[in-house]
């Protein structure tokens, strides 16, 4: 299962926030981008289980205030 997640975090922590996020398990990419989001990851996982704990992970970590996962539509 593949998703992008939309992050947005409290001001001038983008980057320490998108290098934690790139550590967590499934996460395959993550940077800071300009726009509505502050940090953007490109995750893949097993499941939706698995999907739902990783967005608890990185809903958990500090400065982040709220996030938006988009599931990959797979044809």
């Amino acid at each position: 299962m593949k998703a992008c997640v939309l992050i947005k975090v409290r001001p001038g922590r983008h980057d320490r926030v998108a290098e934690k996020i790139a550590s967590l398990s499934g996460v395959r990419e993550a940077f800071a981008v300009m726009g509505t989001a502050d940090v953007v990851a490109r995750v893949e996982v097993k499941d939706l289980k698995a999907l739902t704990a990783l967005g608890t992970q990185i809903g958990n970590l500090q400065d982040v205030v709220i996030m938006e996962t988009l599931v990959a539509a797979e044809a």
